[in-house]
């Protein structure tokens, strides 16, 4: 059974995400997840709708007694990444 390891709505950070755990040997599938437009209430009262549609990508890990492992690297990708 596959477990999702991570979520973001950065594309380019997902793909990078992707790749390093690839590269580390685990097997990762990306799908991509509507997220609906923020909405607001406009001084009428009136709600609308700004921006287009958000896309969110989840990683998801295939073997699930790979998780522990593959989060550790996660983590220290994600800790280098803000440093």
């Amino acid at each position: 059974m596959a477990s999702k390891i991570y979520t973001t709505n950065d594309q380019l950070l997902g793909s990078y995400l992707r790749n390093l755990l690839e590269s580390a040997g685990y097997s990762v599938l990306t799908q991509k997840t509507r997220v609906e437009p923020a909405q607001s209430v406009s001084q009428a009262g009136i709600q609308s709708v700004h921006g287009t549609l958000d896309w969110y990508s989840e990683l998801w890990l295939i073997h699930d007694a790979d998780l522990a492992s593959a989060q550790q690297v996660l983590q220290q990708a994600l800790s280098r990444e803000s440093a």
